[in-house]
């Protein structure tokens, strides 16, 4: 079975970016993300795949309305869970979900794990991270200088393969 593990970085107010860019930069934040998600599948959503650089050693899994109409060397186009989910079971046992906002909405309930490094910004942006709800616990916390990495579990994920396709 397939772990599926959230992976962001969020300003105190719960902003992730503006949909262009990230209005942040931490080396130690890019280097523990890079070191995580590193020979792992990646589930990203089309536009954030389009605005960022590819990771070396991942494999990217894109989630978008129309996967037919796009095609890049080495990633795999898909639009509904259990295709991402397939797609990373293909390449592994676990699979990376970096954003943006409307994609780690539609895999939180089925997430495994987050890891969230809590910025001390304060910037106010367009997206923000979704909230986790009740059902997810701290499992450990990572301290680093200029923030933390809280490792949170789902101690009741829900089932991938039963996802709306």
């Amino acid at each position: 079975m397939v772990e599926l593990r959230l992976i962001a970085g969020v300003a105190r107010t719960g902003a992730i970016g503006d949909g262009e860019t990230i209005p942040w930069h931490y080396d130690a934040d890019e280097r523990q993300y890079k070191d995580r998600v590193a020979d792992n599948p990646v589930v990203v959503g089309r536009k954030t795949h389009e605005g960022m650089s590819r990771i070396r050693g991942t494999h990217p899994v894109v989630v978008t309305g129309s996967p037919g109409e796009y095609d890049e060397d080495g990633a795999t186009f898909v639009s509904t869970v259990p295709a991402a989910v397939d797609a990373v079971a293909a390449e592994g046992e676990v699979g990376y979900v970096i954003g943006g906002q409307s994609i780690y909405a539609m895999f939180l309930p089925y997430a495994d794990r987050a890891y969230v490094s809590e910025l001390p910004e304060r910037q106010v942006a367009s997206r923000v991270f979704p909230y986790l709800g009740t059902n997810w616990s701290v499992a450990d916390r990572h301290e680093y200088d200029e923030f933390d990495v809280i490792e949170y579990e789902n101690d009741d994920p829900l089932d991938p393969a039963k996802a709306p396709a």
